[in-house]
């Protein structure tokens, strides 16, 4: 059995006063992190976590704390948080719906980040053919874009055989 790995770099380092305690929280299960002064370096050994797990009353907390800021994983927590059993001490997200881009495009809209680069190298245990690439993302606070090496291989082909579009 083969293991994917989808290890990923964020640059610059996010500033901690520049992430609600909520994107905080969630993007610190979504990657690994470590402290640089004030900012935070966000990576991922293996890939980003789609999964996250939160108490529910930490966040009624952390939602209270951060009210009246615009905060895509705010929208999705207080959706989810309607849907779930009253009774329920944990929340788990489904971060596919908004991905971690949605969440770093809402900081660089609030904060002084001009962007936000995530760069991320798939690799594989064996050495099977769709096992290897990569993918850089910009993200601005207007615009989510990305490259894959393999979008890029195919782009170049095309342009080589003249079938590339104008």
């Amino acid at each position: 059995m083969a293991d994917y790995f989808s290890q990923t770099v964020i640059r610059p380092d996010i500033p901690r006063t520049a992430m609600t305690a909520l994107e905080y929280k969630v993007l610190g299960q979504i990657f690994d992190q470590e402290e640089v002064g004030e900012d935070i370096y966000f990576f991922a050994s293996h890939g980003p976590n789609d999964f996250v797990f939160l108490e529910i009353a930490e966040v009624r907390r952390f939602l209270e704390e951060s009210d009246g800021i615009a905060s895509s994983v705010a929208d999705l927590v207080r959706k989810e948080i309607g849907t779930c059993d009253p009774d329920a001490a944990e929340l788990e997200l489904d971060m596919s719906v908004i991905g971690f881009e949605g969440i770093f495009q809402d900081i660089v809209q609030r904060s002084a980040l001009e962007h936000v680069e995530v760069e991320a190298a798939w690799t594989c245990s064996k050495m099977r053919p769709d096992g290897f690439g990569g993918a850089a993302t910009l993200i601005s606070a207007n615009d989510i874009g990305s490259v894959s090496t393999a979008g890029w291989l195919e782009e170049a082909i095309a342009r080589l055989s003249g079938d590339a579009p104008d």
